[in-house]
C-alpha cells in the first residue's frame, strides 16, 4: 500500500505538472517559470485544472505516508524535533492542498487576501522543510534506543535524508539571503550581478529542487524500511 501511495504521489504531482508544462502557452521553462504558473487560470487557461488537481492529490497521498513515517521514527533523540515535526508536516501538507485548490487568482481576493495561493504555497514549503529537518534529527540518532537491524535501517535512512534534504534547503536559504540583500541594497554588479545571471537567482529553480527533495524524502523510508518490514 505504501508503494502504491508513493507511485500515486509521483504520478499525480510530476505527471500532472509535466502535462501542464507540455501545453503551457508560449513554452514553459522550469528554470524561470514558477510552478504556480502551471496552476494559474491566467497563465495556463486550458490546462491549469490538471496540475491543480494533481498537486491536491499528491498532498492527500502525503498524509498517510507522513503518519506512517512519524510512527516509525518514534520519539527519537530530540524532544523538540519530535514536537515540531508533527505539526510542521500537518500544516505543510494541508497548505499544499489549499494552494492547489485556491489557484492563483491575480485579481479576485480569496479569504480576504489577494495572494492567498502564494501564502499557502510558501507556508507549505516552510512546513514541509521544517518537518523534514526535524525528521533528520529523529531518525535513530544516539540515544534513540533503536537497536539491531531496525537501528541500522534507521541510521541509513537518516544519512539518505540528510543527503537529499540538506543541500536544497541550505541552497535555497543561501540564495534567498543573497537575492534579498541584493534587491534591498539595489546591487546590480559585482557578485550579485554574476549571481543574477545564473539559475540560482530564480525561485522556480529552487521550487523544482524542493519538489524533488520532498519526493525523495517520502520515497527513502518506503524503500529502506519497507525491506525491514518484509524481512520481519
Amino acid at each position: 500500500m505504501r508503494g502504491v501511495l508513493l507511485g500515486a504521489l509521483f504520478g499525480s504531482y510530476f505527471g500532472s505538472l509535466w502535462v501542464g508544462a507540455l501545453y503551457f502557452p508560449h513554452g514553459y521553462d522550469w528554470r524561470r517559470n514558477v510552478i504556480s504558473n502551471l496552476l494559474s487560470p491566467r497563465d495556463n487557461p486550458v490546462w491549469y485544472w490538471l496540475p491543480a488537481m494533481g498537486v491536491a492529490v499528491a498532498g492527500l497521498c502525503m498524509l498517510p505516508l507522513a503518519v506512517w513515517i512519524d510512527s516509525e521514527l518514534g520519539d527519537g533523540e530530540s524532544r523538540l524535533a519530535r514536537r515540531v515535526r508533527r505539526p510542521a508536516f500537518l500544516v505543510g501538507i494541508l497548505c499544499l492542498i489549499l494552494a492547489a485548490v485556491v489557484v492563483p487568482q491575480h485579481t479576485h481576493p480569496v479569504m480576504g487576501m489577494r495572494r492567498a495561493h502564494e501564502a499557502f504555497a510558501r507556508t507549505a514549503a516552510l512546513g514541509l522543510g521544517v518537518g523534514m529537518l526535524c525528521a533528520c534529527l529523529n531518525a535513530a540518532g544516539p540515544g534513540s534506543g533503536a537497536e539491531g537491524e531496525r537501528g541500522k535501517r534507521l541510521r541509513t535512512l537518516r544519512r539518505m535524508w540528510r543527503a537529499t534534504t540538506m543541500p536544497p534547503v541550505i541552497g535555497a536559504l543561501g540564495s534567498g539571503l543573497v537575492v534579498g540583500l541584493a534587491r534591498f541594497h539595489g546591487l546590480a554588479g559585482g557578485p550579485a550581478g554574476y549571481f543574477r545571471g545564473t539559475v540560482f537567482w530564480h525561485l522556480a529553480f529552487w521550487e523544482w529542487m524542493g519538489s524533488v527533495a520532498v519526493f525523495l524524502f517520502f520515497a527513502s523510508p518506503v524503500v529502506i524500511l519497507g525491506r525491514l518490514k518484509a524481512k520481519g
